[in-house]
């Protein structure tokens, strides 16, 4: 049976031991943090979201959600996030000692996490203020942990990374940053080495673009000159868990906003949905030489 790990999201893959195990020691990170007074980012690139289920934030989540049962802070890390990083962790023969480079992800429970576990982390964001407290976290844990404020537009590293990884960034990147982005990717990496990311899949908005195997495939591995792990083409169980805060009617100054901001036609400005609209995907690439 082949084994699909170039995929869509889906809540079942939280359901075995293995990624039962990845989320404990999520759930313990979390709290070992709090316990020192360090600050993790939320799924949203903020600190300490206000769980308000009128905001875009609660409203994206979805309609109908539901957190994991055994959730220690549901209110920044839903279970989505929670999948991201198990998805990432299951499929990555991750080791300590191995140099990570993770784009766009300073702060976050992922990156976090890795340098939790003795791997050499560099991280690089244009958020100055999640730099900052991250590499303060660095210090505090005695973490491998380096944050840099970088725009993944201009990478200049004097080292390759065993792992490139990169949790829901690329949609926010427009088209042509995102494919230049990916033609350096191989320069980066060591022989051997993985490019590991997650991403948008088929979130409606006009500056996200991820919405087929093809797009999949044009953007990310035709660019970059790396080879897939797994199954190809990448598959889309067709489960939706995301709602657009765009097709709420809970937030019509966004909708304007949105419209105005060439996000979405302005012929759908008072389209409402009553079902969830996209999901994350995940795709494994190696550098083979």
């Amino acid at each position: 049976m082949q084994d699909y790990i170039n995929k869509t999201m889906d809540r079942e893959d939280l359901s075995n031991a293995s990624a039962k195990k990845i989320i404990d020691e999520l759930n313990s990170l979390i709290i070992r943090l709090k316990n020192e007074n360090l600050k993790i980012s939320s799924w949203y690139g903020r600190f300490d979201l206000s769980g308000d289920k009128n905001s875009l934030e609660w409203i994206n989540r979805g309609i109908d959600y539901a957190p994991l049962s055994n959730a220690v802070d549901d209110t920044n890390y839903p279970w989505f996030l929670y999948w991201e990083i198990v998805w990432l962790v299951l499929h990555n023969d991750f080791m300590p000692g191995q140099k990570v480079l993770d784009m766009g992800g300073t702060s976050s429970l992922f990156s976090y996490y890795l340098a939790s576990k003795g791997m050499e982390v560099t991280t690089i964001d244009l958020q100055e203020n999640l730099v900052e407290n991250a590499n303060y976290t660095a210090s505090k844990m005695n973490w491998n942990l380096k944050n840099i404020v970088m725009n993944m537009k201009d990478l200049y590293f004097n080292k390759q990374f065993d792992h490139i990884t990169s949790v829901c960034v690329f949609e926010h990147i427009p088209i042509y940053d995102r494919v230049e982005i990916n033609k350096e990717m191989k320069k980066c990496l060591k022989i051997g080495g993985n490019f590991s990311i997650t991403f948008d899949y088929r979130n409606p908005s006009k500056a996200a673009q991820i919405n087929s195997p093809e797009d999949v495939e044009s953007q990310f591995i035709t660019t970059s000159g790396l080879s897939p792990r797994g199954n190809m083409p990448f598959l889309d169980n067709g489960k939706n868990y995301l709602l657009h805060p765009f097709y709420s009617n809970k937030v019509s100054n966004y909708r304007k906003q949105a419209v105005e901001q060439g996000l979405f036609d302005a012929s759908e400005i008072d389209a409402v949905k009553t079902e969830n609209d996209y999901t994350f995907g995940a795709l494994f690439l190696r550098n083979e030489g």
